[in-house]
């Protein structure tokens, strides 16, 4: 999620200082894999859109400053279609603050965002109505909403910008996964899955520029690497990444976090299980005729499912960690499986604190920096 001033015209309303991790995005979208005209990831689009899109809450203003995130993928639930994005991208006003306001099922999805049609709702157009969501503050273990699609105003086939119509088929995550996204601020970028069974604290704020409201704990995630927000930007946040292939991909997770050199995605199967929705795409594609993919949660083969068991029987210790905001199961030069401990800042303390292996895997300690609802 992002944001921005808003402006009136004798005065800037706000001089609020952007808190951390939420400031306007890098970047200023991208073109699509052939080299063409770079596409636009912020401007209104004619109906019905297309998703990867600049999108958020109607009321997305307050403290001076107005916000936006992605409008991610195209679900179905029996016969009615709604827009996937994140939780803290359309529902995340829980509490009435500095607007006034809440979020409430019915409430008018936008696109553009508010931040980018200068905070002014009138430049925008409602796609679809807020209906569900988890909220990982109240111990879901995703950041994930649903917003009912209005007749006509979104392409029926969920087709997303620069990435064009995914695969019906889900695909679990491996470490090493080459994926892509398409996001209202980086546009579509590239990158690979380095670690499963991610455990990892999230810091979150109520309503735009607001305070925080906790941290969510969360486990079973994915971790990709993201240096230099090159991958995920302030603002992606409600994009759905893909396996990075031509035609017809496979949807692999839901982003929704990230820090200087890491992003954080739900499991698909999870976001999907847990509102009882299927993706909208190609059947039977070619990305997903080779394997069965309506699995939730990481792939355990190739050797990572003793390393998990082992992490998990010494979640205790791996989570005592001086500055730990998390950890995971990825893979080391050689292939072989590694217990990964992220932590804020790379201090002494962290490394005493543990041993240099656990039930015989390595412990890798990465400096990640926090981890922000973005």
């Amino acid at each position: 999620m992002t944001f921005s001033l808003v402006l009136s015209l004798s005065a800037i309303t706000a001089t609020a200082k952007p808190p951390p991790g939420k400031g306007p995005g890098s970047g200023g979208g991208g073109g699509d894999d052939g080299g063409s005209a770079p596409i636009d990831y912020r401007g209104m689009q004619q109906f019905p859109i297309k998703l990867g899109t600049s999108g958020g809450w109607a009321d997305d203003l307050a403290n001076g400053y107005c916000c936006g995130g992605t409008l991610g993928a195209l679900v179905e639930i029996g016969s009615s279609k709604y827009i996937l994005s994140n939780f803290h991208v359309l529902a995340a006003d829980v509490v009435s603050g500095g607007n006034g306001e809440t979020a409430s099922v019915g409430d008018d999805v936008i696109q553009p965002g508010l931040i980018d049609i200068n905070c002014n709702l009138n430049n925008t157009t409602a796609v679809a109505t807020l209906s569900d969501w988890a909220n990982p503050l109240n111990g879901t273990n995703i950041d994930a909403a649903l917003a009912e699609i209005i007749t006509g105003a979104v392409a029926s086939d969920g087709e997303i910008l620069g990435i064009g119509t995914l695969s019906s088929d889900t695909l679990p995550p491996s470490v090493g996964l080459r994926v892509k996204k398409s996001g209202r601020t980086t546009g579509l970028t590239t990158s690979k899955i380095d670690a499963l069974n991610v455990s990892v604290n999230i810091i979150y704020e109520n309503e735009c520029a607001g305070q925080s409201i906790g941290t969510g704990h969360f486990t079973g995630q994915i971790l990709i690497a993201n240096k230099g927000s090159k991958f995920l930007g302030g603002g992606d946040s409600g994009s759905v990444m893909v396996e990075n292939v031509g035609t017809n991909p496979r949807a692999v997770g839901l982003l929704y976090a990230g820090s200087r050199s890491s992003a954080i995605a739900n499991p698909i199967g999870d976001v999907l299980a847990h509102f009882g929705a299927t993706m909208v795409g190609v059947s039977g594609s070619a990305s997903s005729s080779s394997s069965t993919t309506t699995a939730s949660g990481p792939s355990r083969g190739n050797g990572l499912a003793n390393a998990i068991a082992a992490q998990e029987r010494n979640r205790g210790l791996l989570e005592s960690v001086p500055n730990g905001v998390g950890h995971g199961i990825g893979r080391d030069t050689a292939g072989k499986p590694i217990i990964k401990v992220f932590v804020e800042s790379d201090a002494p303390g962290a490394r005493r604190a543990l041993p240099r292996s656990i039930e015989g895997y390595v412990i890798q300690v990465v400096e990640t920096g926090r981890f922000y609802a973005n």
